[in-house]
């Protein structure tokens, strides 16, 4: 993978996150009305989503020296 195609990757990965997912006041008035969850629980399960797609952005990678 070329180093053009790592910080697209990378990029691509920041903007899908400050995009799709939705701010902490945003989550916490949505929470129970579109997911039927707790606040805390959609919380906890947004910050296991960035998680998971920070992972996959940088899978495969070496950190730089």
């Amino acid at each position: 993978m070329s180093e053009r195609e790592k910080q697209q990757r990378m990029f691509d990965a920041l903007k899908k996150i400050t995009r799709e997912h939705m701010t902490p006041d945003q989550l916490r008035r949505a929470a129970e009305r579109d997911y039927g969850l707790s606040y805390t629980e959609a919380l906890e399960m947004a910050y296991e989503n960035i998680q998971a797609e920070a992972k996959a952005a940088i899978k495969g990678m070496r950190r730089p020296a």
